[in-house]
């Protein structure tokens, strides 16, 4: 991928994965609150004297036992609303506001580390102060009283709660645990006695993480799977639109088929991909020997394909334009000169050329043809094109080989037109094409080639002016290539019909 596209997908990852941390952040806050409403409910329950079993306590201790239960209930509950406060808090500033995902992580972190604080704080004071109401002579709090396997079991939930909803990364998950693990190490170093437990205590707990960090990794790689494919789909489809305007506006600027008149023009084209290099420009300008108009054509093959070899052709349309704007009677010979010129300075040291057939018909008639038929003219320059080819009335086929080197290869007096001319009369079709049609290749691999271009023509029947011709070469090189395409592929029929 291009680093602008890889850019924009980082982009857009980024953007998403914030929206996704801030719409599962609001769910998360809302059902954390929901359970720590029902849980300081539960907890009050006690406080107020309901369901406290005082079964195998002696009579004289119950009421020592009761009160203390429910002291320890209540600052149980009283502990809890400061997390309360603080969810209640987050959960109305997220809405309200467009966190960055920085942001909101840290927001995370300190609702974790603080609302962990102050689980650690209950347990420790709720069993302190039942410790010290059962036992009048006060004893102190032990590893009995405070569990590290509690203390761990309150970290793992809350930590894969969180992993449950957040979609943050793994590393991202671990940040808020390192501080409650510090913590439980040191109460387990303050209250525990001996050293072989604490010791196997603190050295296992950051392995409560692991499960929350599994889940965050296995969310993430499937979130950046899906939004990656998702990504190229989307920018498969928009490039695939944007081909198809693309193509749109190229073949827009190839002239409409001229099917009446005395000059007759047509043409299919098949480019490798949705748009390509080859390119017709057409052009009517006055006669000075008679009444029809002359038509000027020029066929363009530029080097490449696809889109770099399109914006190449709206180049030289534009530049096609101001040649004929400024002098529409210029023979081929001298747009051929202009054309090359033009693609020496500009493109050439891009390493675009360019392959050019410049033609001009002119109907009028300018004296006898074979058989006394009356006939026009054709003129052409060719400048590393493919031969065309001119079937006329009676079936023979003339070849009009290039006339000049590739346009761009050669500058000033290095590079001559060699211009050309002969008749053109009423039923003659002359045959233009690019390389796609000559390079066509069969399923053993051998070229079409323009000797069996040239006996394809020669076997067609089709009527001059009809457009037949172009069509018919057109699906005889399909029908002759295996595969799809290995170049653009342009074939253009001009001819004067027999009604002229």
């Amino acid at each position: 991928m291009t680093s602008t596209f890889t850019s924009e997908f980082r982009e857009e990852f980024e953007l998403a994965r914030e929206r996704w941390l801030r719409r599962r952040f609001l769910w998360y806050a809302s059902v954390v609150l929901v359970l720590s409403g029902l849980s300081v409910l539960v907890t009050l329950v006690p406080a107020f004297g309901f369901g406290i079993s005082v079964g195998g306590v002696p009579e004289d201790e119950k009421a020592r036992v009761i009160r203390a239960t429910r002291i320890g209930a209540a600052i149980v509950a009283l502990l809890s609303v400061p997390g309360l406060v603080l969810y209640i808090a987050a959960l109305m500033y997220v809405r309200k506001h467009l966190l960055a995902r920085e942001s909101l992580l840290r927001l995370v972190f300190w609702l974790i580390v603080i609302n962990g604080v102050l689980g650690f704080a209950a347990g420790i004071v709720q069993v302190e102060f039942v410790s010290r109401v059962m036992t009048p002579a006060g004893q102190p709090f032990s590893a009995g009283d405070l569990a590290s396997a509690s203390l761990l079991s309150g970290i793992f939930f809350t930590h894969f709660f969180a992993c449950m909803f957040l979609p943050w990364t793994a590393r991202e998950s671990i940040r808020p645990i390192v501080p409650l693990l510090v913590v439980h190490a040191l109460l387990v170093i303050v209250y525990a006695s001996g050293w072989v437990g604490p010791l196997v205590a603190i050295l296992a707990s950051p392995f409560v993480a692991v499960p929350g960090a599994a889940i965050c990794w296995w969310r993430q790689s499937r979130f950046h799977s899906r939004f990656q494919y998702g990504a190229l789909k989307r920018r498969y489809g928009e490039m695939r639109q944007e081909l198809t305007d693309a193509r749109r506006i190229h073949e827009a600027l190839f002239p409409k088929p001229i099917e009446e008149g005395p000059v007759r023009l047509h043409y299919r084209y098949e480019p490798m991909r949705q748009i390509g290099g080859d390119y017709l420009y057409s052009r009517f300008c006055p006669s000075p020997r008679g009444p029809m108009p002359m038509l000027s054509v020029v066929i363009l093959d530029v080097t490449g394909h696809g889109i770099p070899a399109a914006l190449t052709v709206n180049r030289l349309y534009g530049e096609l334009d101001r040649l004929f704007g400024e002098e529409p009677e210029a023979p081929p010979g001298r747009i051929l000169e202009a054309l090359n010129r033009y693609i020496h300075l500009t493109l050439a040291s891009h390493s675009v050329y360019v392959t050019a057939l410049c033609a001009r018909v002119d109907p009028n008639p300018s004296g006898k043809g074979h058989g006394g038929r009356t006939v026009g003219t054709l003129e052409w320059a060719s400048g590393g094109h493919p031969p065309a080819f001119i079937r006329t009335l009676d079936g023979a086929i003339h070849r009009l080989d290039s006339t000049a080197f590739v346009l761009g290869a050669a500058h000033g007096d290095d590079f001559q037109h060699g211009q050309e001319g002969m008749p053109f009369g009423p039923g003659d079709v002359l045959i233009a094409y690019t390389d796609g049609a000559t390079e066509a290749r069969d399923r053993d691999g051998r070229m079409l080639r323009i000797d069996g271009l040239q006996r394809i023509i020669a076997g067609l029947n089709g009527e001059a002016g009809s457009g037949a011709v172009a069509a018919a070469v057109l699906q005889s090189v399909d029908q002759f290539r295996f595969g799809p395409p290995a170049d653009d592929t342009l074939v253009v029929e001009i001819s004067i019909p027999l009604d002229a």
